[in-house]
């Protein structure tokens, strides 16, 4: 009888043990998903880059756009949109992706930077005065001198 109790409970710690590990590693099916998403991300950019027309380049925008559309929680895919949305003058929409990357990888400091830059095309000196003050004490090095040469000449 101890034998059988034993056993039930080996076996539901071995269970909890499986069910743990296998949500906690990415399925081969997330894997290539987001394997597939990279590529997508790559070819969209690629349709930018290497475009020969503005039509053909428009067309890697939109499959860029429809990428951040669909997977909104990637911080790729709306660093990417942010910086065409500089390129393109639409600055408001550029602060809200780069705040969407800050929100998703706070590490990624180039964001910040970037963030700051929309800020003063949008002619938002407090604003990026702000984002610029951050940056300097989340950075470091290079990033930090740029940081405080730019916040200097706003004032």
């Amino acid at each position: 009888m101890k034998r059988s109790h034993l056993a039930a409970v080996v076996i539901g710690i071995a269970l909890v043990l499986y069910i743990y590990t296998s949500s906690v590693r990415p399925t081969p099916a997330i894997k290539e998903a987001q394997a597939t998403l990279t590529e997508q991300i790559k070819e969209a950019l690629l349709n930018i880059k290497n475009s020969e027309s503005p039509e053909a380049q428009m067309k890697g925008i939109l499959q860029m756009k429809s990428l951040a559309d669909k997977h909104p929680q990637n911080a790729d895919l709306q660093w990417n949109m942010g910086i065409f949305s500089m390129q393109s003058g639409q600055h408001q929409k550029a602060v809200n992706r780069f705040e969407k990357v800050i929100q998703l990888d706070g590490d990624r400091l180039e964001a910040h930077m970037q963030l700051a830059l929309s800020y003063v095309a949008l002619e938002d000196t407090s604003q990026a005065q702000t984002t610029l003050s951050v940056l300097i004490e989340k950075s470091e090095g290079d990033m930090q001198d740029r940081a405080i040469t730019m916040l200097e000449k706003l004032k």
